[in-house]
């Protein structure tokens, strides 16, 4: 990979970097870890029932989009320190040693496994989850 390629995929990194801390802010922000005890209503209940699962439910959504937004950052900088690192191995898949399409890094900078490798690991992990159950 060339250095001008190189240096494409770190601003990319870079950019997808800082719309999911943004998206990762903006979601904590959201984020309430004690139910309100104040829905408005005039009844003699505190909360009411469907108000606590509603609530309960939305916290549960929360908890995931940060989850998901964490581990992408963490993806991010993993490929971030790659290339700083040790760029010669950027964009190689260290399950079969190919060069990972230029395409399929620039879609998914942060992409370790080329597709070939990449499929064969969700279809082992389908698996594995089938015989889970």
């Amino acid at each position: 990979m060339t250095g001008k390629q190189l240096r494409h995929f770190e601003h990319r990194l870079l950019r997808e970097r800082e719309r999911a801390l943004r998206a990762f802010r903006r979601i904590d922000e959201g984020v309430r870890i004690e139910p309100i005890h104040d829905d408005g209503d005039l009844t003699s209940y505190p909360v009411h029932m469907a108000d606590a699962g509603t609530d309960t439910m939305e916290q549960e959504k929360d908890f995931l989009l940060l989850s998901k937004e964490g581990r992408l950052i963490y993806w991010i900088d993993e490929a971030l320190l790659t290339i700083y690192q040790h760029p010669k191995d950027y964009g190689r898949c260290p399950d079969c040693g190919a060069q990972i399409a230029p395409e399929r890094l620039d879609i998914i900078p942060w992409a370790k496994l080329c597709l070939e490798c990449q499929r064969t690991d969700e279809k082992r992990q389908a698996q594995e989850v089938g015989e889970a159950a």
